[in-house]
C-alpha cells in the first residue's frame, strides 16, 4: 500500500466516524424530540434510524472498512481460517498416529 492509499484509507475512515457521530447526535435529537412532543404516538424515529443505519453500512462497504472493522472480531479474518484449518488438520493428523500406533500393538 502507497502513502497515497493509506492517506485516503485515514480521509474515508475520518469520514466515517464524522458521519456516526452525526449519527448518533441527530438521531438523540430525534428521540428526544419525540419522547418531549409525540410520546403517545408512533415512535418515528426509527424510520431515520433504520434508514441511515443501513446507509451508514453501505458507505463503510463501499469504501473498504469492513476489513478493518473484521480485524477486530479476530474470529471472522481470514487469517483465523487459515489457522483454525491448520489446527484442525494437526488434530486429524495427530488422531491418525494414535490410531495407527494402536493397530500396531
Amino acid at each position: 500500500m502507497t502513502e497515497k492509499d493509506v492517506r485516503k484509507k485515514v480521509k474515508d475512515l475520518k469520514s466515517l466516524y464524522s458521519n456516526i457521530i452525526l449519527y448518533v447526535f441527530l438521531n438523540t435529537l430525534f428521540i428526544l424530540i419525540w419522547f418531549i412532543f409525540n410520546r403517545g404516538e408512533t415512535f418515528w424515529p426509527k424510520y431515520i434510524l433504520l434508514i441511515w443505519g443501513i446507509a451508514l453500512i453501505i458507505q463503510a462497504y463501499r469504501r473498504g472498512i469492513f476489513p478493518i472493522i473484521l480485524y477486530h472480531l479476530s474470529f471472522l479474518t481470514p487469517e483465523w481460517e487459515e489457522r483454525k484449518v491448520e489446527e484442525l488438520i494437526g488434530r486429524r493428523h495427530v488422531q491418525r498416529k494414535i490410531r495407527l500406533n494402536r493397530d500396531v500393538k
